[in-house]
């Protein structure tokens, strides 16, 4: 698990023209003319759809994940909350990869919620990208995720407005940005082993490399990190942690040595899944520290030995999974 190399190619939006729309394909727009053009049935589960969403602000097409609510076809007028859990790092899955390698759809047959995970782009950071100033309709990953697909599934898959996140690794970090950015759109935040600082020394050798390894420009994303400070500062979740107030937040994280979730990682993989989880463990309490000193609640699980890898975000979904229902249904 190289955070480099998997960033790289988290090819979630697809330049190429998708396959025609499905009868299915619910008669929706976001604002901004954004819409589903095709969706497709997962392993023959009629609901587990992916959808293919031509995005007007990320300027290209782009992929989600939705579970449907068991009773969702038979209750055609009743409207669901939803839980947007944010793709991480990893290469090969991008929008799959929560229902790859966690158990989300077992959770999910039981919790009355939309389940949707969408991806981020490669090395998309969640974020409307700089693009040096330029007015661009391309890179506007926050717009995609915080307004454009809400929309969309509020609209075409009956939302109802009410929704939480959690995401791990790079989108732990969506998953705060996203809730201090735009306070409202979601209820719940959780980051488990998120980049949290990126403004900070570390965070951003560490934002730089991700965007570099996909073959991007660095300063496309928020510009030269000294030329424009206010920018990365208006995109760091510590920096802005009082804007975090009146949203339950969770933060997770290990301390990047081996754990005892470990002993099946592969010895090529276990050295930079301790870097990873060292820098964004020591990130993870940063922000702890600057909410209590803010006087902003939340739960923090700092939980020790663990590495940068799936098995401790599956625990950690466990942990947050019921807390996330009821915060949803008060």
């Amino acid at each position: 698990m190289r955070w480099c190399t998997a960033l790289a190619a988290v090819a979630c939006a697809l330049p190429g023209t998708p396959a025609l729309a499905e009868s299915g394909v619910p008669d929706a727009r976001a604002d901004d003319g954004s819409h589903v053009v095709a969706q497709t049935t997962v392993d023959g589960d009629a609901r587990v759809l992916d959808l293919t969403v031509r995005s007007a602000g990320v300027g290209a097409y782009a992929m989600v994940r939705l579970i449907l609510p068991r009773a969702w076809a038979a209750e055609p007028d009743r409207r669901w909350a939803a839980v947007y859990l944010l793709a991480g790092e990893t290469r090969r899955e991008d929008y799959r990869g929560w229902s790859a390698n966690t158990d989300v759809r077992r959770l999910a047959d039981d919790a009355g919620v939309l389940v949707v995970m969408p991806g981020s782009g490669p090395a998309g950071f969640f974020s409307d990208w700089w693009n040096h100033g330029k007015d661009l309709a391309l890179n506007q990953w926050e717009t995609f995720t915080a307004v454009e697909l809400p929309q969309l599934i509020d609209r075409g898959y009956r939302g109802d407005g009410r929704r939480a996140a959690a995401g791990l690794s790079l989108g732990g970090y969506g998953a705060l940005e996203l809730a201090a950015r735009r306070p409202g759109v979601f209820r719940y935040a959780a980051s488990f082993s998120g980049n949290l600082n990126p403004a900070g020394p570390a965070g951003e050798l560490l934002t730089s490399a991700i965007v570099t390894s996909a073959h991007l420009d660095p300063e496309a994303l928020w510009g030269d990190r000294r030329r424009e400070a206010a920018r990365w500062e208006a995109h760091d979740p510590l920096v802005n942690a009082d804007r975090l107030r009146g949203t339950e937040l969770y933060l997770s994280a290990g301390n990047g040595l081996p754990g005892p979730l470990d002993a099946k990682l592969p010895l090529d993989v276990l050295p930079g899944a301790m870097l990873l989880e060292f820098l964004c463990g020591a990130q993870t309490a940063a922000m702890a520290g600057r909410l209590r000193e803010l006087g902003v609640p939340a739960t923090v699980d700092l939980y020790g030995a663990g590495t940068h890898q799936w098995a401790y975000w599956q625990e950690q979904l466990h942990k947050t999974w019921p807390r996330m229902l009821r915060v949803l249904a008060s």
